[in-house]
């Protein structure tokens, strides 16, 4: 794994009017002001700041627009999910770098100018990742490796989904290179998230980071996990939000998504016979421990590892609707993300109607 060294205090940092922030909400109103506080002072030196509001229905676009004045909100009429905000976001900002981050996020002091100082010192680092703690000060993974399908089996057998699971991915101690990054915080070079076509929007929330940094790391780009530049997540508000208990469902779709897409209808239907058979007997299981054990949380294991199964058995829904959609002799999707979507609406002055 190449390691660079600790980056230099003295190196010289492009000025933050090259640099767009794109933070994409949904139900966010109630986190989206501590981020923007924490991005106070990049903002004053002039980042440009575009925030994509999925179809809240709340007081976000308020919020933001009060606490940040020069703002470009782009307001959706329905939820598009993540990635395709994201290219909205990215399609509509100006920055030669783009930092996309979550808003149940807060940057500590120096973490935007440290990373954007990193991410120049090497023309080929394409995306930047940086050390994220838990609200209680713990590391918290960011990292992980591109699985192979037995690797991924592995997993399946022996780990525990759910609210009681351990995290996955891991949270390295010094800055190196690595296989992909969780998309809390992501700092890309314009040029190379051009060249990559912008984030895969057949994936909606889980699974589009993965994408993005294979295919990054496919076109030659350094994809880098910065030590010395923190800050605070508190874990997947919008997730928890919008899946509740189907979370690792949901995270499943994105990895059979991200399997038949860049490694082959193949290798995704391997990982679905095998880790399939797993989660069915995990399901089975703990449908027998209900009547020796805690009733109501092996009723909840045994709901969730019996949909797990489910899904590897009928495979990814967007699959299924390439597939019904496709006309004989036509091509195969495309391996690059789609390109960034024209942007549809900016609302951003005060008093627009959506």
């Amino acid at each position: 794994m190449r390691r660079d060294p600790p980056t230099r205090r003295d190196f010289p940092v492009p000025p933050c009017t090259e640099l767009s922030i794109v933070i994409v909400t949904w139900h966010s109103v109630g986190d989206v002001g501590p981020l923007l506080a924490s991005l106070a002072d990049t903002l004053a030196d002039g980042a440009e700041l575009v925030v994509v509001e999925n179809a809240s229905g709340d007081d976000t676009p308020a919020r933001v627009r009060a606490q940040v004045p020069g703002a470009r909100v782009i307001e959706n009429a329905s939820n598009r999910g993540f990635a395709v905000a994201a290219n909205q976001g990215f399609a509509a900002s100006r920055g030669a770098y783009v930092l996309f981050v979550n808003p149940d996020t807060v940057m500590h002091a120096g973490t935007v100018t440290r990373a954007l100082a990193h991410l120049t010192t090497d023309p080929v680092i394409g995306v930047l990742g940086c050390r994220t703690l838990n609200d209680d000060g713990t590391p918290q993974p960011t990292v992980d490796r591109f699985h192979t399908v037995g690797g991924l089996v592995r997993e399946a057998m022996t780990s525990r989904r759910g609210l009681e699971g351990a995290p996955r991915g891991s949270a390295p101690a010094t800055t190196c290179d690595v296989d992909w990054l969780y998309g809390s915080f992501l700092l890309c070079r314009r040029a190379a998230l051009s060249a990559v076509g912008g984030f895969d929007e057949t994936y909606e929330m889980y699974g589009e980071d993965l994408d993005l940094c294979h295919r990054m790391r496919a076109a030659g780009y350094r994809v880098v996990y910065l030590a010395d530049a923190t800050l605070t997540h508190r874990g997947n508000q919008s997730g928890a939000r919008r899946y509740g208990e189907r979370r690792d469902v949901a995270v499943l779709k994105g990895t059979l998504r991200f399997f038949r897409r860049r490694r082959g209808v193949g290798a995704e239907r391997a990982f679905r016979v095998l880790a399939g058979g797993s989660f069915a007997a995990k399901a089975a299981l703990s449908a027998i421990s209900i009547l020796t054990g805690a009733p109501g949380e092996a009723a909840l294991r045994a709901r969730l590892y019996a949909r797990l199964a489910w899904l590897c058995a009928t495979g990814d829904p967007a699959a299924r609707r390439e597939r019904a959609s496709a006309t004989p002799g036509a091509p195969a999707p495309s391996s690059q993300g789609a390109a960034p979507p024209p942007v549809r609406r900016d609302v951003s002055e005060p008093g627009a109607r959506t």
